[in-house]
């Protein structure tokens, strides 16, 4: 008698295959065996360069994800850019002394036909657009996508103090803006806006290790800077998944965490060296896990039993 669809004896399902990996710049290309279907990826891009001379900290770069996603097209080697985070101000380009208090934007990542898009750069009373957006205004998911690849910065709200960078990801946090006295010295009250917190991937990939300390964030948004304050809790925090924290007067901006495309933290000096110099954005990277395949002893394959139909020859007695 058949039994769960099945004529003849149980069936015995074996596990073909199984796999799970991270891909970093240090490995730009991902090998798909042809027994694998479907994939869970991830694509996070560069994180955004700080700014200085109290600015906004660098947005997360914007971070993706498709489930269930169809690999037979990529089978064998597959190649992978992991975009590089964004330099820190002082930059080329405007003044004073042909320089500009603003960072640079983080670079795209693109894997599986699947498009990030770098961190906003921090800036110094105004900010850019990317995957997240720079503190001090900036817009994030440029790439217009839905679920977002990442959230705004914190908005332009003091004049001596500075907003964090948005949170890369679908859950991509809003950098914060800068609150209490608005003075070149801030003040015990003042606070610059702490970067907005990335994505936790990490249950999507069990077992496997990434983001700081292994926490599965990624792409959290760089912290801004207050003017001239020498009290290092004033100056904003790195948003949870790689972002850099602002740094007082003589210290640069933290850059962003490796391979999580982190933004990066500002520097509340200003001038550049000796004031400080913003941090650099944190490169991206890419994650792949290749969903089991199993395999099932006595059952027709569809194709089989659709021909065997056609011929007439499906039940017939043996």
């Amino acid at each position: 008698m058949a039994k769960g669809g099945l004529i003849g004896p149980d069936a015995t399902i074996t596990r073909v295959s199984s796999s799970q990996t991270k891909v970093t710049s240090t490995t730009p290309s991902f090998p798909v065996p042809s027994s694998y279907l479907t994939a869970t990826v991830v694509v996070v891009a560069g994180g955004g360069g700080a700014g200085m001379g109290h600015a906004g900290g660098g947005g997360g770069g914007g971070a993706r994800i498709s489930e269930s996603f169809d690999v037979t097209p990529y089978h064998g080697t597959t190649p992978i850019t992991i975009g590089g985070g964004g330099d820190g101000a002082p930059t080329p380009g405007g003044p004073p002394n042909g320089i500009t208090f603003t960072g640079e934007k983080g670079s795209n990542s693109v894997a599986f036909g699947i498009t990030s898009t770098g961190g906003g750069k921090g800036g110094y009373g105004t900010a850019g657009n990317g995957g997240s957006g720079g503190g001090s205004g900036g817009t994030g998911n440029e790439g217009g996508f839905s679920p977002p690849e990442g959230a705004n910065g914190g908005p332009d709200t003091k004049t001596w103090g500075e907003g964090g960078g948005g949170g890369g990801g679908p859950a991509g946090q809003q950098g914060t803006s800068a609150s209490g006295t608005d003075s070149p010295g801030g003040g015990a009250n003042s606070q610059a806006g702490p970067g907005g917190a990335g994505t936790n991937f990490g249950p999507y990939f069990p077992g496997l290790s990434f983001g700081p300390s292994n926490n599965g964030y990624l792409a959290g948004g760089g912290g801004g800077s207050w003017h001239l304050n020498t009290s290092a809790p004033e100056q904003g925090q790195g948003g949870n998944g790689g972002g850099g924290q602002a740094r007082v007067p003589g210290s640069n901006g933290q850059n962003g965490d490796t391979a999580t495309g982190g933004g990066a933290g500002s520097a509340s000096g200003s001038g550049g060296p000796p004031g400080g110099i913003g941090g650099n954005g944190g490169g991206g990277i890419v994650l792949v896990k290749l969903d089991p395949v199993f395999s099932a002893s006595g059952v027709w394959k569809l194709q089989t039993v659709f021909e065997e139909v056609k011929a007439d020859n499906w039940g017939t007695p043996t």
